[in-house]
This record gives C-alpha cells, sequence and structure tokens, in this order.
C-alpha cells in the first residue's frame, strides 16, 4: 500500500518552547543537524535537516562574526584588532545560541491566528532555538 503525499500544514507564526523541544529530539536523533564553522577568522553556521513543526527539509546558514567598516582597517573579532579574538583555548568559549524560524520552501497555506499573506510564506512559520557547546562538535547526525 502505497502512502499519498499530506498537504502541508497551515502556516502559523509561532515561537512555542514546544518546537525548541522538538529540535533537540531531532538533533538527537541526527534527523536534523548543526554546526558551526570557522574560517579566516570568521565564523559561520549551519543548521539543515527536518523542520521540527512541518519536517519539510531546510537549510539555514548565516555568518556569526561581523565584518567592520570597508576602511582597510581590521574585521572585528580578529585577534589585534580590538574585536574579541575568535581563537581561544578549548572550553573557554561561549555555547552558541541560534534562534531558526523554518524557511523549508513549501507554500504553507494560510488562514486562522497567527498567518501572514501568502507572499510572506516560505516555510510554515516557526521559530526554535538551537544551542551549541563550543567545545563540541557538530550537533545532530553526520555533515
Amino acid at each position: 500500500m502505497t502512502q499519498q503525499p499530506q498537504p502541508p500544514i497551515p502556516y502559523e507564526q509561532t515561537s512555542d518552547y514546544r518546537w525548541t523541544e522538538a529540535a533537540f529530539r531531532l538533533l538527537e536523533s541526527g534527523a536534523l543537524t548543526a554546526s558551526v564553522t570557522a574560517s579566516d577568522n570568521v565564523s559561520s553556521a549551519v543548521v539543515e535537516g527536518a523542520c521540527p513543526r512541518c519536517v519539510h527539509r531546510f537549510t539555514d546558514r548565516r555568518p556569526l562574526t561581523a565584518v567592520s567598516n570597508g576602511l582597510g582597517e581590521s574585521r572585528a573579532g580578529v585577534p589585534g584588532s580590538g574585536g574579541r579574538d575568535l581563537v581561544e583555548p578549548a572550553g573557554s568559549r561561549e555555547p552558541v545560541v541560534l534562534d531558526v524560524t523554518c524557511s523549508c520552501g513549501v507554500a504553507h497555506p494560510t488562514g486562522g491566528p497567527g498567518t501572514a499573506d501568502a507572499s510572506a510564506t516560505g516555510g510554515c512559520g516557526v521559530s526554535f532555538r538551537i544551542e551549541l557547546a563550543a567545545d563540541r562538535g557538530p550537533a545532530g547526525g553526520q555533515q
């Protein structure tokens, strides 16, 4: 017996804590991954996998280091630039907290409380939080 695809759940703008808990379970199972990388003293984060609400796949990429003015001065965060050093001994850095919003790209129908117009929907509307320990590798499944 083949299973028929289910229609997308309605768009709902929500950040209820249960979605953070669901994201944690997905990280534990490997259905969702999160990692922080650094290159040339610029760090970035990638969260990808199943959305905890609609279960569609998404990828969220974001820089974590801001580049300062373009006048030839050093980037913020580069050692010796007056910014916060990115290269620190293991275990001494703060955890990285990421606030993620579903960006699955599936058209979720609108209607009901917490909805937006159809042009604003590029995901199901859920937002959740992921915290990565600074001294550990990627969270979740394989990279």
